[in-house]
């Protein structure tokens, strides 16, 4: 079982992450501390079993099963993967506490800027990052859960796992949903700046860049550099180049769900955000 303040610090990112399209539109000022007490508590919630003197089986049967991931993926850090390595889950728990609050903090400014209407360039500048931020971190998890579903379904998240040095799928899922999150933002990068010469901020244009950088990504780091790594790392060897699949259908799902998804979510943000 994962320590609780993992659950405490998972369950308040995840309210802090939900919450800040709101706190963009400066309707949470001085309400802060109260999400983090709640989504705080909500991720710890079937932890009850070991304290409430009523409901305790059933909590117990809900804290065994596959519905307590409602409550910040509660089931997935009971899992050995996180729960025998308290203390790198408690680290990088806080490290997702502490960006959590970074991101949450900079919303709240832009909401509150714009209640007094202060369309200075700088503020003009945090609200392009944070909107930014918020849609590539949103992208990147829906696509990493997609071309997840892919890998899992060809039996290839256990190999995905073995690259860090790991065993299990729940490892491999950490690996892969790490990766996409750093794709996404690198994909969102890209996009906003030609989006400063070229309007570039359309699904259909994502797709194409998104599919490209697929490609490219399964021409160099799959078929090239994996089996490097595994060669000198592992000490597994694959030939060069490493024409897999698989992997190269996930890719693809991937580009495809950020390219359709970034320029759509950033938009509706920009929608909703107060005027620069």
């Amino acid at each position: 079982m994962a320590p609780p303040l993992v659950h405490f610090l998972a369950g308040a990112t995840l309210a802090l992450f939900v919450a800040m399209p709101f706190a963009l539109r400066g309707r949470l000022a001085r309400r802060h501390l109260w999400l983090v007490v709640i989504g705080g508590l909500w991720g710890m919630a079937p932890d009850g079993n070991y304290v409430t003197p009523v409901f305790e089986s059933q909590l117990a049967a809900l804290h065994g099963s596959q519905w307590a991931n409602v409550f910040a993926g509660h089931h997935a850090l009971d899992r050995p993967a996180f729960a025998t390595r308290a203390l790198t889950s408690t680290g990088v728990a806080v490290m997702g506490f502490v960006v959590g609050v970074f991101g949450f903090s900079s919303a709240a400014t832009v909401g509150e800027r714009g209640r007094r209407d202060t369309r200075s360039p700088r503020n003009r500048l945090l609200t392009r990052a944070v909107l930014s931020g918020y849609a590539a971190i949103l992208t990147g998890a829906l696509a990493g859960v997609c071309s997840g579903l892919v890998l899992a379904h060809t039996g290839r998240m256990e190999p995905l796992a073995a690259l860090w040095g790991r065993e299990s799928a729940t490892a491999g899922w950490v690996f892969l949903l790490a990766c996409s999150l750093g794709a996404s933002g690198v994909f969102a990068l890209v996009l906003e700046v030609l989006d400063r010469r070229w309007p570039v901020l359309r699904p259909t244009f994502g797709a194409g860049i998104g599919l490209a950088g697929a490609v490219i990504a399964w021409g160099t780091v799959v078929a090239v550099a994996v089996p490097i790594w595994m060669r000198v790392a592992l000490d597994l060897p694959r030939p060069i180049p490493y024409l897999h699949l698989a992997s190269l259908a996930g890719l693809v799902v991937f580009g495809l769900v950020v390219g359709l998804v970034y320029p759509t979510t950033r938009r509706v943000l920009d929608s909703s955000a107060p005027p620069r």
